[in-house]
């Protein structure tokens, strides 16, 4: 009876983590004693949790994997439905905001006012319609930037781990599914229903590193973990994108239209999954650490942040790790920007529709698989460093090309398909790389620090590119230009992985800090050497560098 097998289970569950919690032997416990007490132990009387469906308990106790283990496998597949729905709203907005423009326009020359004769969109709310989405991602990183500390915080300093990722899943699912419609009369509630999701979706993130990050403490089976997780991320998104391409094609559906569907699609996935996932599959945790004294819930994320910012960029012996932070402050702010510049481009310039740009991001996807493996392969063949400075190089090159090349309607889709295809290499190459190499020149035993720092840098300047995107275009500049600027940030951020110097003097100073204790260590590390001996050094105490790479 698989129900009878459900309800053992969940009862051996019970008494492993009472045996745990009280420190007695499994036969004290049969036998209803506790040695330490001598008294007899009852169980708690709180019940059992609600089994989830058989084939997910099977699923679930797969090579004795944690129980959350199968929830955030779930869940990054229901992120990926999210992800991809609001890449298929974009041009609807625009196109709707378009409309609205110019029924504005229309308006004031029936009323005989004035209007500005370089001005041949009109605008509304204020702002061209072609910079609405550049706008909605200034503020949806700005809003994160200023709470993902407080989300932090709950994460850490609370019990309330799990309330933050169940709620914010159901608010994600909620907001897809109002945004089924939009129209003439609600796109603009649905672009306000945008940074909001932005904000829930990191709120969410943190809830789910969080416990990614307790799977395990054997650094190999967490890197397997996450590479699985994000496969299964990637697989969601290009399915989600495959199936609403064809439904596309064969419904012959307007932008408009494209977009009721995908968000129709996210609805259906995000209540299903996220509903399975956090209700089955997630348990609750306790918080962390306490509150520090004479402070708030809300200051102590943020005293947190600055301080460990203040030790790094005011101490000269860490200028490798505070460079890299700098560096990866704009190119990935500027990879950030790239989804939402390029849809507003392709949408305007290039007159592109939902179902032609769905193609288009369908070649970025498929091309960031040999991405990831050539990154990896030049990360290993020349170290990651040098790996991330010629990938910048790559990407500088292809957004310039792009803008020379793809300036009216009648580029070749092949032409516009080779440089998507360029981007998705590109991508696929520099975020693994910028791991790969943060990890490996942060100082052992602070890796679980340093990554909220890492994550945290990462989203404080993605507001700016598209700011500076915005600001162009209400001036009135060619949008060419709007999409080069881009590579003011990829560029900055080459020069900044310039100044951290030789990357083995920046390997070899995190093996230091990890092992002050080892004298001749340390003075060895600081023997000017040629790389090669250096090399050898070094990867004497990083036998793990190639499995990060």
């Amino acid at each position: 009876d698989n129900n009878l097998i459900a309800a053992n289970i969940n009862n051996a569950y019970n008494i492993i983590i009472i045996i745990m919690e009280d420190g007695i032997s499994p036969q004290e416990y049969l036998d209803g004693s506790d040695s330490s007490t001598n008294t007899l132990s009852t169980p708690p009387p709180t019940p059992p949790p609600t089994p989830p469906p058989q084939i997910l308990l099977r699923f679930c106790h797969a090579e004795n994997t944690p129980l959350e283990a199968t929830g955030l496998s779930l869940n990054s597949f229901a992120r990926g439905a999210v992800g991809m729905s609001t890449l298929f709203l974009g041009p609807a907005l625009l196109v709707l905001a378009k409309d609205a423009a110019s029924a504005s326009v229309v308006q004031m020359s029936n009323r005989e006012e004035g209007n500005d004769e370089n001005d041949d969109e009109g605008r509304v709310y204020g702002m061209r319609p072609t910079s609405l989405l550049t706008n909605i991602g200034i503020f949806s990183n700005l809003f994160s930037i200023l709470l993902l500390p407080l989300f932090g915080a709950i994460v850490d300093h609370t019990p309330h781990r799990k309330a933050v990722g169940q709620f914010s899943a159901i608010l994600l699912s909620l907001i897809k599914g109002l945004e089924v419609f939009v129209s003439r009369s609600t796109w603009f509630l649905v672009a306000v229903l945008q940074v909001v999701n932005f904000v829930l979706y990191n709120a969410h993130l943190c809830a789910v590193y969080a416990y990614t990050a307790e799977l395990s403490t054997n650094s190999a089976e967490q890197t397997t973990y996450n590479s699985k997780f994000q496969g299964i991320n990637y697989i969601s998104m290009l399915i989600f994108l495959i199936i609403l391409i064809l439904l596309s094609t064969i419904l012959q559906t307007d932008d408009i239209g494209t977009a009721r569907i995908s968000q129709t699609m996210a609805f259906l996935t995000c209540t299903t999954v996220f509903g399975l996932s956090w209700k089955f599959f997630f348990r609750q945790r306790p918080a962390l650490r306490k509150v520090p004294e004479n402070s708030t819930l809300f200051a102590s994320g943020f005293q947190k942040l600055s301080s460990t910012f203040f030790h790094i960029y005011s101490n000269q012996q860490w200028h490798a790790l505070r460079y890299f932070l700098l560096s990866i402050m704009l190119s990935e702010g500027a990879t950030a920007a790239l989804s939402t510049i390029s849809t507003t481009y392709l949408t305007h310039v290039l007159e592109m529709n939902s179902h032609q740009i769905g193609k288009a991001f369908l070649c970025v996807f498929v091309a960031g698989i040999p991405g990831s493996k050539l990154g990896g392969w030049v990360g290993v063949t020349i170290n990651p460093l040098r790996s991330a400075l010629l990938c910048l190089i790559v990407f500088m090159a292809n957004t310039t090309l792009a803008a020379v090349f793809m300036k009216s309607p009648e580029t070749s889709a092949w032409v516009i398909y080779v440089f998507c295809a360029m981007w998705g290499v590109c991508l696929g190459w520099l975020h693994p790389t910028h791991a790969a190499l943060y990890c490996t020149i942060i100082p052992r035993g602070q890796e679980s620090e340093l990554m909220g720092l890492y994550i945290f840098s990462g989203a404080l300047l993605a507001w700016l590119p598209p700011f500076f995107f915005t600001l162009l275009n209400e001036l009135g500049a060619s949008m060419s230009i709007g999409l080069a600027s881009l590579n003011v940030f990829f560029a900055g951020g080459f020069v900044f992985l310039l100044c951290i110097g030789d990357y083995w003097d920046a390997v070899g100073f995190a093996l230091v800090r990890g092992r002050e204790d080892d004298v001749d260590y340390a003075v060895n590390c600081h023997v000017g050497s040629k790389n090669n001996e250096k090399k050898s050094l070094w990867l004497g105490g990083v036998q793990h560098l190639p499995e990060i790479t």
